[in-house]
């Protein structure tokens, strides 16, 4: 009689927290797979080329779609042109008394000036891209794409004559941090064209944000910048926002500019505009001790890539392509669930003994074999009874990831409530990994909704 042997491993992710039985006899076969398929021309990629079960049929192939990008964009917003009185003794180049009015628009034309993203290698950073009179926004990122300020002169005592008017562009980008409430948002003016009397402005700017949040560094540049035409100014603001702990703040930015002729004294020079779309702070991981920031309207995603994470990524693409509920589509998005309990749990009814029907280990044809589950322990969605969840080994065969029946379970109809995987345990464990950072990167929090992103 063969030895049971049990081994208990401790994972990264509750997700993957599993007890595995195995016996020495398995064991051996699956070592002697493993090096007859290196023997034969070596493990390429994330899995070799293996056998398919006996018995088990093939299901089918992955295809890869294009994921979505996560990108989503405002118009910028028409302002109501704002006129104020010029002091009759002002220099404005003219003995007439004078009016000057600004307004702000959207920017008809590519600007030309670059958005800057802040790096970090240690976190999904974000970048957008600047689309003429538009907001743009990532997860964790946003861009003003370019609006212009109209600022022109009237004659006060003849208001249909225009003494002269400028076009100035504003773009801005901002980049958030998920490990930190601190941000930096870069911001560009350019004087793009002057007419008659009007030959140069001079530009001040201030930024400002919703009650919780601090502007750190208000002023991209100290003062009035003068500008003459095709001459720019650029420099940062930087905003704090500082959630209680295990709280969540939501957070509106506003900006002012304030724009003169030299010379001459307005009684109200400025013009306003506000980011139509929030930001949202929490301190909510790592024991309530971690602050970061994200834009909550762009649904997160978790981008898997084949090369990196092989067998499991494509069983996460094929189910969600070919089961009836496609967990983790854009119409079909998973719920992150926080509580490490709770992932125990459903990990312990879906693989382990909570589960109807055992989980039965295929190491003759994957070495190492795991059992992964999706929908993930770690989501709302998870915790199936796995004796009713389809069976299936994902395997790579010249070139091209297919799926069979597992000969042991019950014939898959693509109508089951969730999927077993014959999943290597290192990718098992490695997903896993990669979904609790890309809630931490993302600040996906509990209960919110992400999608699953398959690529190659």
């Amino acid at each position: 009689m063969l030895l049971a042997l049990r081994e208990v491993k401790v994972r990264p992710q509750a997700k993957r927290a599993a007890v595995r039985l195995k016996s020495r006899h398995q064991m051996t076969v699956g070592l002697f797979v493993a090096l007859l398929a290196i023997m034969l021309g070596g493990i390429g990629g994330a899995q070799a080329d293996v056998i398919a079960p006996v018995g088990g049929g093939n299901l089918g192939s992955l295809d890869l779609v294009k994921p979505n990008e996560g990108m989503a964009s405002d118009e910028v917003d028409t302002s109501p042109k704002m006129c104020t009185q010029i002091s009759e003794g002002a220099n404005v180049e003219s003995d007439e008394p004078t009016t000057a009015c600004m307004a702000m628009a959207p920017l008809e034309n590519e600007s030309g000036i670059q958005a800057r993203a802040m790096a970090d290698d240690d976190e999904v950073v974000g970048s957008c891209s600047l689309v003429p009179g538009s907001w743009t926004y990532q997860r964790m990122s946003y861009c003003l794409g370019g609006s212009q300020i109209t600022y022109t002169e009237y004659n006060r005592n003849n208001p249909s004559q225009i003494l002269g008017s400028a076009i100035l562009e504003v773009s801005s980008s901002g980049t958030l941090s998920s490990r930190s409430g601190r941000w930096e948002e870069v911001v560009t003016v350019k004087l793009a064209s002057v007419k008659d009397q009007v030959t140069s402005l001079a530009v001040a700017f201030k930024a400002s944000c919703s009650t919780g949040c601090t502007a750190a560094t208000p002023n991209p540049w100290a003062g009035s910048r003068l500008l003459s035409v095709g001459q720019s100014v650029s420099g940062s603001v930087f905003f704090e926002d500082t959630p209680a702990s295990g709280g969540i703040s939501t957070v509106t930015t506003s900006y002012v500019a304030t724009v003169t002729q030299p010379g001459t004294t307005p009684l109200n020079p400025d013009v306003s505009w506000t980011n139509p779309r929030d930001i949202r702070c929490d301190t909510t991981f790592a024991k309530n001790t971690s602050t970061g920031c994200a834009i909550p309207s762009v649904r997160a995603s978790l981008k898997l890539s084949l090369a990196k994470y092989g067998a499991a990524a494509a069983l996460y693409g094929f189910a969600q392509q070919q089961f009836t509920q496609h967990w983790g589509a854009t119409d079909s998005p998973l719920m992150r669930e926080a509580n490490e309990a709770v992932h125990k749990q459903h990990r312990n009814d879906t693989c382990e003994g909570g589960a109807s029907r055992p989980f039965t280990y295929l190491l003759a044809n994957v070495p190492d074999d795991s059992c992964d589950e999706y929908p993930f322990a770690a989501t709302h969605e998870g915790g199936s009874n796995g004796g009713l969840c389809a069976d299936i080994v994902p395997l790579l065969q010249n070139g091209t990831w297919r799926f069979y029946q597992d000969p042991n379970a019950p014939a898959v109809t693509f109508n089951e409530p969730c999927v077993r995987g014959h999943v290597p345990e290192t990718l098992n464990e490695a997903a896993g990994g990669a979904l609790g950072n890309n809630s931490l990167n993302q600040r996906v929090l509990d209960l919110e909704k992400f999608t699953v992103a398959i690529v190659a």
